[in-house]
């Protein structure tokens, strides 16, 4: 089981590398331009949709949609690589 909550974590730093170059990419480019912290706001949100689906797939790959205890393991962590991934981005 830990193999796989090992992927899940691989799977969630990989989606905060992508949301975070992304947001990157985009203030860059002065495609997204915003006052205070709605960029935070903005990633945040971005970054809560990529971590949700990351969560859902990784349940659905390995049949644990019914496992209360594995749901509960895979919000834990998907919680701490967000806050992880947060703060990285708003030091930016």
């Amino acid at each position: 089981m830990n193999s796989k909550f090992r992927e899940l974590k691989e799977q969630l730093e990989a989606a905060c590398r992508e949301v975070n170059q992304d947001f990157l990419n985009e203030f860059k480019n002065d495609t997204y331009i915003s006052a205070g912290g709605a960029k935070l706001e903005a990633f945040i949100t971005e970054l809560q949709k990529e971590y949700e689906s990351v969560a859902s797939n990784f349940l659905k790959k390995y049949s644990l949609e019914k496992d209360s205890d594995a749901r509960k393991k895979v919000l834990a962590i998907t919680k701490a690589y967000a806050k992880l991934c947060v703060e990285e981005f708003s030091k930016i």
